[in-house]
């Protein structure tokens, strides 16, 4: 670079890292909440408590791995110069809300 340039305001990697640490984020407290609910479902019923922990860590795995693969295809794409649109990891979270809120639901009848 030389003197008559000026840098730029932003680290265009940066965003990638923020939104990769955000989705990790997202992932461990779906776990995290999947787990507690399992905890409590124990009292009530063992099986469904049993699924739900399966569920929820089949679920984190999954969304995990793509959130991983999204930081490495974002990655790319800044590096290329090219636009990148997925919706995925986004349908994955609302996913496991869902899972999440249906097995809450549960509770509150079974218990």
């Amino acid at each position: 670079m030389s003197q008559d340039e000026e840098p730029l305001p932003w680290d265009a990697g940066l965003q990638n890292e923020r939104t990769g640490l955000a989705w990790q984020r997202t992932m461990l407290s779906g776990l995290a909440s999947g787990l507690i609910l399992a905890r409590l479902l124990a009292e009530v019923s063992l099986t469904l408590a049993i699924l739900t922990g399966v569920v929820s860590l089949g679920a984190a795995a999954a969304f995990g791995w793509v959130a991983l693969r999204r930081f490495r295809l974002n990655a790319r794409a800044l590096a290329t110069g090219r636009h990148l649109d997925d919706a995925r990891p986004a349908a994955l979270a609302s996913g496991l809300l869902v899972l999440t809120a249906l097995a809450a639901v549960g509770y509150v009848l079974l218990a």
